[in-house]
């Protein structure tokens, strides 16, 4: 796509922070854009029984908090369009 007189760049930024402690990984996914943020937290733990591998970990606690995100965006958006069309929004959710 070439850029021309008419479009708009709009640019959203994510930014993830990993931190250990006693067995369990907590990741925080940040959002800006629009002069907002928001924020998503997704947390994993080792099983006892399991190898622990610390990639595997922040893997996973950063996939929830990316899916924390979008359930926030989702609920976001069909506020917004509720409020625009003063009608229910059923096929986004």
């Amino acid at each position: 796509m070439t850029e021309d007189e008419d479009s708009v760049r709009k640019d959203w930024t994510v930014q993830i922070a990993i931190d250990e402690y006693d067995g369990r990984t907590r990741a925080t996914a940040t959002l800006r854009g629009r002069g907002q943020e928001t924020t998503g937290i997704g947390l994993a733990r080792c099983n006892p029984a399991d190898a622990d591998i610390a990639d595997i970990g922040d893997e996973l606690a950063v996939a929830r908090a990316l899916a924390a995100l979008v359930q926030q965006l989702r609920t976001s958006t069909v506020h917004d369009i509720e409020e625009s069309t003063h009608q229910p929004v059923t096929a986004l959710r």
